[in-house]
């Protein structure tokens, strides 16, 4: 199945609002405090993923339409060594189907190095995909660490993805 991981450009800033919509509401699910944006026009960082060193704005296809998207800040914008999936959605369409993993594999293939990831502790089933797929690509998995947000508790990864060669 024909997978893309496109940077998106300005022009595709709607599209993202869009699915960011459905992806932040799925999330208030998962929240145990409701807070943080609950739309992409609340989102405080969307205009910078397109304006801000560092932040980068991905479109994912399957067959040429779009059925995700991923935010990623690099190392430029978090101030150190490191990038961080700040939000991935898939469209429930287009869960179990391998299209996550191969967004993922995808980014961590376009940025090597250390990487850091969150997920809320009461979403079981991404806990369950972002395991897997750091699984997939670490010589040894990651000890997950609880943390407390202020949106409740989750579970972070921190880990390394080695260079292809």
């Amino acid at each position: 199945m024909p997978i893309e991981l496109v940077e998106a450009r300005a022009e595709d800033a709607g599209v993202i609002a869009a699915l960011l919509d459905d992806y932040l509401r799925e999330l208030a699910r998962h929240r145990e405090v409701a807070v943080g944006a609950p739309d992409s026009a609340s989102y405080p960082y969307f205009n910078a993923y397109w304006s801000e060193p560092g932040r980068y704005p991905f479109l994912i296809r399957r067959h040429g339409a779009v059925v995700g998207f991923a935010l990623i800040r690099g190392a430029a914008s978090l101030g150190c060594p490191m990038s961080q999936i700040a939000e991935f959605y898939i469209a429930p369409e287009s869960r179990r189907l391998g299209v996550g993993r191969r967004a993922v594999a995808s980014l961590w293939r376009r940025f090597p190095g250390a990487w850091e990831l969150q997920v809320h502790a009461r979403n079981s089933a991404a806990l369950e995909f972002w395991a897997s797929c750091i699984e997939a690509v670490v010589q040894e998995p990651p000890t997950p660490t609880e943390i407390y947000a202020a949106d409740g508790k989750r579970v972070q990864y921190n880990f390394y993805v080695e260079p292809a060669g």
